[in-house]
């Protein structure tokens, strides 16, 4: 059970560096989205190389999110981190320095490698340092933060390419700067903390990572669960990419009208991350705030091409927004208590389900951009819905694993037994 004698103040300077983390995530990928039509103007491209450039990310984080873990049982969670961030940051310095599609490729890839390394160690690091009763919260704050970085790339990336005497390469090599700061700070300030949970030899013996990773591989929660953000992101990563796009070419907005409008989806995701954080810490139960939300997102997608007001566009945007972030917090807190979950294991588990997610995101924009110079863009974005309905199917058939799951058990299984003795879900781990 939780002791919370071994709970550290220092917990929340983890905290605030996994924060400035996860928001540089989103800042690097995503912010070409913005200013895509300068960039194929500039390099001379077509769509589907542009898409690509957003896409290769995503595909280097489903490769080496599970070769990650491997790194991180050698190395320790915190050094593979530092590792990680660092080359994040180096990658987007270097992307302002390309002039030709080539070479920004091979930064994007540079970055790709980077931030599939440290897909891992938040996981791990929040069992480590956090106690089970904050899970809920903190695995809030950490989903809020990426849509706070996905939204400063939409709200701000275009009026800094106006700013900086209209140059795309500029704008990367400054963002570049800002994450290799973060990444200077986890170098000086990054600690971990193994007290909390007796599996000292667990994260650093690397045969016991490695059958902590086939052993998570075979549970069917989890393989649920990537099959869920698979479909999930597949739909999110190419609405995010090519929204911006759309709205510029297909509606006629200009380059930050359709930036701003695009940021609605974010922004929204921001209070629907806290709403869901705080709802399924407060109900003690995860499910509600997975598949019913899931149906948001699939609405306002739809909604999203097929009205043409501003007013109805901004509210389907809204709809995206809550579905694509208000489950992330009951996602990987239900993960955390699946039963046997130790810190390694979370961090093998994160691994497994994001390799999944993210190799639909690396598909839906390459292919998705392909198709578009075919048969246009719309066609594409509404044929690509029917992906939606995998996290729906996916985490309908989740078990309930809050601690209010004796009296109300959702899904396609019952409450084990454990639940109806008043016994938390929560500390059915065997690192005890």
């Amino acid at each position: 059970m939780e002791n919370t004698k071994t709970l550290s103040p220092y917990r929340w300077v983890i905290e605030v560096l996994l924060f400035l983390l996860l928001f540089s995530q989103t800042l690097t990928w995503l912010a070409p989205a913005p200013i895509l039509a300068p960039i194929i103007k500039s390099l001379g491209i077509k769509l589907g190389q542009a898409g690509l450039i957003i896409s290769v990310i995503a595909l280097l984080i489903s490769i080496f999110s599970m070769l990650g873990a491997v790194i991180a049982a050698r190395l320790g969670a915190l050094r593979s981190l530092i590792i990680g961030v660092w080359l994040l940051g180096l990658g987007q310095i270097a992307s302002g320095f390309t002039t030709t599609f080539s070479a920004l490729l091979l930064c994007r890839i540079i970055e790709g490698v980077g931030f599939g390394v440290v897909i891992a160690p938040p996981g791990t690091l929040t069992m480590q340092w956090f106690g089970e009763n904050e899970w809920p919260y903190i695995n809030m704050v950490n989903a809020l933060c990426s849509y706070v970085g996905l939204f400063a790339v939409y709200a701000m990336t275009a009026h800094i390419f106006f700013a900086l005497g209209s140059s795309w390469q500029r704008v990367l090599f400054w963002y570049g700067t800002a994450v290799c700061g973060i990444a200077l700070a986890w170098t000086i300030f990054g600690r971990e903390h193994h007290s909390l949970h007796e599996a000292v030899a667990e994260e650093v013996d690397v045969a016991a990572q490695g059958s902590a990773l086939s052993e998570v591989a075979k549970m069917r929660d989890v393989l649920l669960i990537a099959i869920g953000l698979f479909g999930g992101m597949w739909v999110f990563q190419l609405y995010t990419a090519f929204l911006p796009e759309y709205f510029h070419d297909i509606r006629g907005m200009g380059l930050a009208e359709a930036a701003s409008m695009t940021a609605v989806l974010p922004l929204t995701g921001i209070f629907a991350s806290a709403g869901g954080g705080i709802g399924t810490g407060l109900t003690g139960l995860r499910k509600p705030f997975t598949w019913p939300i899931a149906i948001c997102t699939l609405i306002g997608c739809a909604g999203a091409i097929i009205f043409t007001a501003p007013s109805i566009i901004r509210f389907s945007l809204v709809l995206v927004g809550i579905g694509a972030a208000g489950s992330l917090a009951a996602i990987t807190t239900l993960l955390m208590e699946l039963p046997g979950m130790t810190p390694a294991k979370m961090g093998a588990g994160l691994a497994i389900v994001w390799s999944v997610g993210y190799a639909g995101a690396f598909v839906a924009p390459f292919l998705g951009g392909a198709l578009a110079a075919r048969i246009g863009l719309t066609p594409v974005m509404l044929g690509f819905l029917v992906f939606q309905f995998l996290p729906i199917v996916a985490m309908y058939m989740l078990p309930e694993t809050g601690p209010s799951r004796a009296r109300y058990a959702i899904g396609v299984e019952a409450a084990p037994a454990a639940a109806f003795a008043g016994e938390s879900p929560s500390i059915t781990r065997d690192d005890a």
